[in-house]
């Protein structure tokens, strides 16, 4: 198996190791045939970028948390780190990317600073 990546290299596969961060010899996550089998499934890099994540996180779904002598190791959490990475690179390559948006007013989730005024509302806010 091998393992290339060129900085600045306009090859589908140095692009798709720069979005995953697979871009250090010394500590590789995919080799080129495995990533290149993932660019053949996918349409885009963005894809290709979610579903190489899907597969990290498979890769790590049988690791776990542990302490020993004071010392705590969370490995466990990675396949879960790695699902939230791909279902982000998932909406993004299929457009539906969600953002949070902040209330202009910085306290109310419905009603906007410019519909304030010194009249009180009848608004019902709820909270949670």
């Amino acid at each position: 198996m091998t393992w290339t990546y060129t900085v600045g290299g306009d090859t589908t596969l140095d692009s798709l190791r720069l979005e995953i961060g697979d871009t250090n010899a010394d500590e590789q996550q995919f080799a080129d045939e495995e990533l290149n089998d993932v660019i053949d499934e996918e349409v885009t890099v963005v894809a290709s970028a979610a579903r190489a994540f899907e597969l990290l996180a498979n890769r790590h779904a049988r690791d776990f948390d542990f302490s020993a002598d004071g010392a705590s190791f969370r490995k466990g959490s990675l396949s879960a780190e790695y699902r939230k990475l791909a279902a982000y690179y998932r909406a993004k390559a299929s457009g539906t990317e969600s953002t949070q948006i902040t209330p202009v007013d910085g306290h109310s989730d419905d009603v906007k600073a410019d519909e304030v005024s010194l009249v009180r509302s009848r608004r019902l806010h709820t909270y949670w």
